[in-house]
């Protein structure tokens, strides 16, 4: 008897009805959710507040059902979201990660093995299959955690791509939304491309690129052959039966051309082979990785091939001539005071002639001359040259080129037509999103960006008819900014919404609220930092500039815990009283550490706690750390002019 009927109301109950009761309640329970129906009011579309572009819009059952004219009352029983003064976009779309999916190790023998001692054998293996599992799909084994889809949602993605990777043919990618629910309800399209490399783990052959290329070359014969034998075998032509082989079949399923094959390829050689197999096989190519993907842009272009550039520059190479540049562009604010020093250049010059300044030849410079003074001091001075190695400037000038010809590529493609979009691959979605806004500070425009994080890469999916843009029909995929996140740093997801589900962030102050109120504190010059609980990473150093608004820039180096390599990164944060805040996100080969830092500033001294964050880590790990500044290079007055009061020049402009 169920406890919540009435015995007479049970005996008189029909069995539909019984069934109805019995198991409604059991479907209602298994059934996800709906999302709230929403109307969100007087939202700008687009990267740019414009009232012509101010519009309502109206959710329901996770898709965008109506835009309507601003000011449209909200129907009953609809929540309201305020959207005024904030943009609308579509929510971004990561096109290549591997967070969430653990790519096996193909099994390599899948034949019995071949007992050569009580026989010869006159054939061959038919299953040697290193570094092939095209079978393996990522939507039968990815799983996200909860913080993976926060991670994403907070920096304005929607969807993502989880891929397998690092094997000659790693399986199939699928593509979820970054909401928090069951995988099964995130999955929005299953299989949607194949994936490869020229790489294979395990012991072996093959363990080469020209092994590499000759396993796949087989493995695509032998994929042919398989059709044949089945073709065969089903018309009950003379032959053995063929095999069941899944891995064959997904093999044929490439060369029908029904699934795009996207490699990994950073070179643009690699790319070229990939050309040479895909002629020679028939099958469709693409590429993630990109990083000289600019040198074939044309071919790219020609063969209507997408590129997935995930933004590995390698470390920043110094411009050397940085400081002449910023000289120059201070030099053309004030045309008149040069024209007046030019004739004193010229006076100058002839006193050198004459030997008369420090810098003629001969001359010593100051600092030399008290070095010999204070060497004189002692017993006996050395002369035994001290020798410093610089590298010419030639060759910090390549090295520099190499370097922005690495991270222009995607302005490159651009100029040509090349379909592309971006993807983080092992990085933070954050850092992405900062790595593309750099791009657009060299020269991107900034609406080829946005196509390259929203309907680009849905184009490339199979999705461009429910995600990448917003519009009446398409999923309520998108997000709610406080500023255009293709030109601010300083801009904020306010609301996330993905399939309707919505996600609200507190808006931050922006990271100075006006100048410190105590003139004497300052965070400019070189500080020595001290872990004294950290795990391989003891010390390292600032080299910081702070401006009158309490702004703080520079950088952050280290020693890397795994070869004591010396890495560097930039740091930003803010100085408000005595409190002081700064990030930085360091790079470890393919891994990207995060460091937040928080404490309380002492004239030369400040202690606070440092947060640690890695994917590799299953949760931040907090620190006390403490600093302390090189006297030499700080001085109290005159601090935010950046002059001491003698007119010398402040350290930091030194």
């Amino acid at each position: 008897m169920l406890p919540f009927l009435p015995r007479r109301r049970f005996a008189a109950a029909s069995l539909p009805a019984l069934c109805l009761i019995l198991f409604g309640a059991s479907v209602l329970a298994q059934r996800a959710p709906n999302p709230e129906p929403t109307l969100i009011q007087d939202v700008y579309l687009g990267r740019k507040r414009d009232e012509a572009k101010k519009f309502c819009l109206l959710l329901r059952d996770g898709a965008i059902e109506r835009i309507l004219e601003a000011g449209t009352p909200a129907p009953p029983g609809v929540r309201v979201v305020d959207g005024r003064d904030l943009l609308c976009l579509p929510a971004f779309l990561d096109a290549y990660s591997n967070t969430g999916c653990e790519t096996p190790e193909p099994t390599k023998d899948q034949d019995v093995p071949v007992e050569v001692i009580s026989d010869v054998r006159i054939d061959m293996r038919q299953a040697n299959r290193k570094g092939v599992q095209p079978a393996f799909r990522a939507v039968e084994a990815a799983g996200l955690e909860k913080e993976d889809g926060e991670a994403w949602r907070s920096a304005g993605f929607g969807a993502a791509l989880i891929a397998p990777e690092g094997e000659l043919l790693s399986g199939s990618s699928v593509l979820v939304s970054t909401r928090e629910a069951a995988m099964r309800d995130l999955v929005v399209r299953s299989d949607v491309f194949a994936h490869g490399a020229f790489t294979a783990n395990g012991s072996g052959y093959p363990s080469t690129l020209m092994g590499y290329i000759a396993q796949l070359r087989q493995f695509f014969h032998d994929a042919n052959r398989q059709e044949e034998l089945e073709r065969r075998y089903a018309q009950g032509r003379p032959g053995p039966r063929p095999p069941y082989d899944d891995e064959l079949a997904e093999g044929r399923v490439l060369l029908s051309r029904d699934r795009l094959l996207v490699c990994e390829a950073e070179g643009y050689r690699d790319m070229e082979r990939w050309f040479k197999l895909a002629d020679d096989f028939g099958f469709r190519v693409g590429f993630v990785g990109g990083r000289e993907a600019w040198r074939v842009a044309l071919e790219l272009a020609e063969r209507d091939v997408p590129v997935v550039l995930t933004l590995d520059w390698g470390k920043e190479v110094e411009d050397p001539l940085a400081k002449d540049k910023k000289k120059k562009d201070e030099g053309e604010e004030d045309e008149g005071e040069g024209e007046e020093g030019e004739g004193e250049g010229e006076e100058g010059e002839g006193e050198g002639e004459e030997g008369e300044t420090p810098e003629s030849e001969g001359a010593k410079p100051e600092d030399e001359e008290k070095d010999e003074e204070e060497a004189g001091e002692g017993e006996e001075a050395s002369d035994e040259p001290v020798w410093e190695y610089d590298e010419p400037l030639g060759v910090r000038l390549e090295r520099r080129r190499l370097w922005e010809e690495r991270r222009d590529c995607a302005l490159r493609l651009a100029e040509t037509d090349v379909r592309f979009a971006f993807g983080s691959k092992v990085q933070k979605p954050q850092k992405l999103l900062v790595d593309v806004r750099k791009l657009v500070e060299v020269g991107l425009d900034p609406e080829a960006a946005l196509s390259a994080l929203t309907d680009a890469p849905a184009r490339m999916m199979g999705v461009a008819n429910r995600l990448g843009r917003v519009a009446e029909g398409y999923n309520a995929t998108f997000c709610l900014w406080s500023e255009d996140p293709m030109m601010e740093k300083d801009a904020q997801v306010l609301w996330s919404f993905v399939d309707g589900f919505s996600s609200e962030y507190e808006r931050k102050e922006k990271k100075s609220s006006g100048p410190p109120p105590d003139e004497d504190l300052d965070m400019g010059g070189t500080w020595t930092v001290n872990f004294p609980d950290g795990e391989g990473i003891k010390t390292a150093r600032f080299v910081l500039e702070m401006d009158e608004e309490g702004n703080i820039s520079g950088t952050f180096s280290m020693k890397s815990p795994a070869d004591d390599s010396d890495v560097e990164s930039p740091i930003e944060g803010a100085l408000s009283g005595r409190n002081v805040i700064m990030e930085a996100s360091v790079s470890f080969g393919e891994f990207q550490v995060d460091f937040a830092f928080e404490g309380k500033l002492d004239q030369n001294r400040l202690e606070g706690d440092a947060t640690v964050s890695a994917p590799f880590m299953d949760e931040p790990r907090s620190d006390p750390f403490n600093a302390t500044r090189d006297p030499e290079e700080h001085h109290v007055e005159g601090v935010h002019d950046g002059y001491f009061d003698d007119g010398h020049p402040h350290c930091d402009d030194v």
